[in-house]
């Protein structure tokens, strides 16, 4: 298989704001349950598994022609999305063949991560390969890339220093939300969402030792655990209008299509707040508000986003989005640069290692499908001059015709094996073999996505 036929395509808080993200933004299922269509449809795509995070939506996939597929994915898009064709081709980048490879083991290994080194990424690549329903659709290819990915990510966090005192988001937003809040031993924080952002959040919180600490989710068995482990309480988010009046600080975690906490909801609230309280985005230089003033801090750290970003205008609430996060950490990523060379450098030779792998493929495939021509050919020959002659005639014609066969093939076999599948040399011998004895080499299954 051409290496060239892998590639990724998406969009991230590199190329797009949390607002042009949240057009573009398809729920899980919804991907896989599209991508299966796609795949039975017309085979446009043969594997694909779809990697979403807060902060990136890609969709890596093996295509006989990756333009075609490219074309076809960025039409649904468009469709879906309202975008225009040069919106989405200026908020999203493809890569194919090589490129695609090393930038999915970049993103395992946090170096496209807006905080070089953050860990969660991992867990997110592992949870994308290991999906239910990106078992089925992904292929021999994009089963040892996000295996390589994965093993690539904890090797770099190993055998590199970038991870230490690698910050999350979660981690990074709360280091915000300190410098303008303050002692948080007063405050009561509400935290929506028990997935992994809910829960890192949680003990975040209660490490910087927040006074009270509340957990809500929509399944309350799942809030009840999270709680539990950071010694929290845990509450229904049908109760969210009554836990907003309770609480200072709110973290929004929850995968959901719609806004969690709308304008009017907060105005409610901040109309009862003392007009000293500060208002506007956080981040802003400058001391925060005085527990007394009873200032909301709200932490939008899901997408697609929880709140309104309209609260920010409301008096007496800060909010601290992903955006701001990003635009924030950008800096803090000076301090481990040094650890970057030695972290690409293993990136590097693990994609090396990959498209190695992948084109020695071609040469297995190429020599099978050469050699399989040839014998078929050779017992086509016997049986057609072995017709009107004794049984043991015919084996015997048969037996020489195989022994002719591969006494031919030898030379060609010893090339194809000895052939160096990654040099230009190597790749144009597996080229000419299948046009010289007119074969296709395998192609690599499933057939369709």
């Amino acid at each position: 298989m051409d290496p060239a036929r892998l590639f990724v395509v998406g969009t991230s808080h590199s190329v797009a704001p949390a607002a042009l993200r949240e057009r573009l933004h398809v729920q899980r299922d919804e991907l896989h349950a599209a991508l299966g269509r796609l795949g039975r449809r017309g085979r446009v795509l043969r594997e694909a598994v779809p990697l979403a995070t807060c902060a990136r939506l890609e969709l890596y996939a093996v295509s006989d022609d990756p333009r075609r597929a490219v074309a076809t994915l960025g039409r649904i898009m468009a469709r879906r999305s309202g975008l225009s064709p040069s919106e989405l081709r200026t908020h999203s980048y493809v890569h194919v063949g090589a490129d695609a490879v090393r930038h999915l083991l970049r993103v395992a290994s946090g170096l496209d991560s807006v905080v070089h080194g953050e860990a969660q990424v991992l867990g997110q690549v592992r949870d994308a390969y290991e999906h239910p329903a990106a078992v089925e659709t992904a292929g021999p290819v994009l089963h040892r890339l996000f295996q390589d990915a994965l093993a690539t990510g904890k090797r770099v966090r190993s055998q590199t220093d970038i991870g230490k005192g690698a910050a999350s988001l979660a981690t990074a937003a709360l280091a915000l939300l300190r410098r303008e809040a303050g002692p948080l031993e007063e405050r009561c924080a509400l935290v929506l969402g028990a997935g992994d952002t809910g829960s890192l959040v949680a003990g975040l919180l209660r490490k910087a030792g927040v006074g009270r600490l509340i957990v809500a989710n929509r399944t309350l068995a799942r809030a009840r655990r999270v709680a539990a482990e950071h010694a929290a309480e845990h509450r229904d988010l049908r109760d969210l209008p009554a836990l907003l009046e309770e609480s200072d600080i709110v973290v929004g975690a929850v995968e959901a299509a719609g806004r969690m906490v709308e304008l009017d909801a907060v105005a409610s609230i901040t109309s009862r707040l003392a007009p000293s309280a500060p208002n506007g985005r956080g981040g802003a230089e400058g001391g925060g508000a005085r527990p007394t003033e009873r200032a909301r801090y709200f932490m939008d750290l899901a997408h697609p986003r929880n709140f309104d970003p309209a609260i920010a205008e409301l008096p007496g609430v800060r909010l601290f989005d992903l955006d701001l996060v990003f635009r924030r950490v950008t800096a803090a990523r000076a301090a481990r640069a040094t650890e970057v060379p030695r972290a690409e450098a293993i990136v590097e030779e693990a994609a090396t290692a990959f498209v190695a792998w992948q084109r020695s493929r071609d040469g297995v495939s190429v020599l099978r499908a050469v050699r399989g021509q040839v014998l078929e050919l050779a017992q086509m020959e016997a049986e057609r001059h072995g017709q009107g002659r004794t049984e043991a005639e015919r084996e015997e014609l048969r037996r020489f015709a195989r022994s002719l066969a591969r006494a031919l093939l030898h030379p060609p076999t010893v090339a194809l094996r000895e052939a160096d599948a990654t040099s230009a040399e190597g790749r144009s011998l597996l080229e000419s073999a299948t046009r010289l004895f007119g074969v296709e080499a395998a192609r690599d299954r499933p057939e369709s996505a």
